[in-house]
């Protein structure tokens, strides 16, 4: 149930994500997206640290209804806006689109890892992400098949209709199936909503922040290069450029269900988990490297296609098996801090730094597969400290 409503969500994040990145750049170029997600950093952590204290108040059933909601009236608000004509929401709704869909899906694989025993959750982690990604597929084919009849500012709309039922089904899990206790609060620690405290005591928790930072700003570069060349391809032309995004995204959720259903249970149960980790960079390392060599839409698309693809599957199933044996706090507070706020942060951390240096006049355009590289070379570096307790463990 928790999976189908993940379902609901990425299907409604598909529709905003093409759209708010093609409206942004309309507005003001695809050179500032680097400008814009600097601002991701404070976006997220202001962000989760509202989530923290929400989640003491209200606990973990309530705070995703809470959340879901308030993101579908948000981005509802952003629509409205848009159809005044205003350029100046179109920063607002990217950095919306960014914060909330990670917010929210990191919330359902808290309360997938609240219920799951560690074997248990290496044949089913595969197969969860499949059917919240077949959300993802079919809000990309709806982005092709109807952004030029419809409209770019209407995928906006639909994204805010999408988690409607997306919060009803999440909330009717939690009332049938229940929801974990909160613990009871401690003297000195019953402050620390957003749970950095964690972290200190546990040195898997900051390998995994660590991780996510590094693989994030891989994708943050892909990212910021795919989306130059296509500015470039599609001058002039928003509607079809929506399309062509959603097509790639459609293409691309399509066919991670392979992955997802089929791979990834395999690689999890017949792989120790160090080596599934280890692929990962690996796999990138060898496709930027292919696109520093000849690099073009195809190459540099290529290789942002694959960090996505590994990144919805293989990635994140193993990546979730290693919250399953922590306690509440781990699982639903570190986590968004790791998989939340790491998250956005390694996007939003490293534009900060790419808008510093274009302001000393550095093309950074030139640049950007180069620091995916090193940053790949990082995060396989990473994977060995990260392990080192599973490794212990089987031997």
């Amino acid at each position: 149930m928790m999976a189908v409503s993940a379902m609901f969500t990425l299907a409604g994040y598909e529709f905003i994500r093409s759209a708010s990145t093609v409206l942004f750049k309309t507005a003001y170029g695809a050179e500032n997206l680097p400008l814009v997600m600097a601002a991701m950093p404070v976006v997220v952590f202001g962000g989760v640290a509202l989530y923290g204290w929400i989640l003491s108040q209200l606990g973990p059933r309530r705070t995703l209804l809470v959340t879901s909601l308030g993101s579908g009236l948000i981005i509802l608000a952003c629509y409205l806006v848009l159809l005044t004509g205003s350029k100046l929401v179109t920063p607002v709704l990217f950095l919306v689109k960014e914060f909330y869909i990670v917010l929210l899906i990191e919330q359902y694989w808290s309360y997938i890892n609240s219920s799951l025993k560690p074997e248990t959750a290496r044949k089913v982690n595969g197969p969860i992400t499949g059917i919240a990604g077949l959300g993802g597929a079919f809000g990309g084919s709806m982005v092709a098949l109807s952004a030029e009849t419809l409209g770019t500012e209407t995928m906006i709309l639909l994204a805010a209709i999408s988690l409607l039922p997306a919060a009803l089904l999440s909330n009717l899990t939690y009332t049938i199936h229940g929801e974990p206790a909160l613990p009871e609060p401690r003297p000195g620690k019953d402050q620390h909503h957003m749970g950095w405290h964690l972290f200190r005591a546990n040195p898997t928790l900051a390998c995994l922040l660590a991780i996510v930072v590094s693989a994030q700003v891989v994708a943050a570069v892909l990212d910021f290069k795919f989306q130059g060349l296509l500015s470039v391809e599609f001058a002039g032309t928003p509607d079809k450029e929506t399309a062509f995004q959603g097509r790639f995204w459609g293409t691309l959720n399509t066919s991670v269900l392979l992955l997802q259903f089929v791979i990834t249970p395999l690689l999890l149960s017949f792989l120790a988990i160090r080596w599934v980790h280890l692929l990962l960079p690996l796999i990138h390392i060898v496709a930027i490297t292919m696109a520093i060599i000849e690099p073009g839409v195809f190459t540099v698309g290529l290789a942002f296609f694959l960090f996505k693809a590994f990144d919805y599957s293989i990635f994140r199933a193993a990546k979730e098996l290693l919250y399953v044996p922590l306690n509440f706090d781990e699982r639903y507070r570190a986590k968004e801090v790791i998989d939340v706020f790491g998250y956005r942060t390694g996007k939003g951390g490293s534009s900060v730094v790419i808008v510093l240096l274009q302001k000393i006049g550095v093309v950074m355009n030139n640049y950007y597969l180069a620091i995916g590289l090193v940053m790949a070379a990082l995060w396989l570096a990473l994977i060995f400290p990260l392990t080192q307790r599973q490794v212990e463990s089987t031997s």
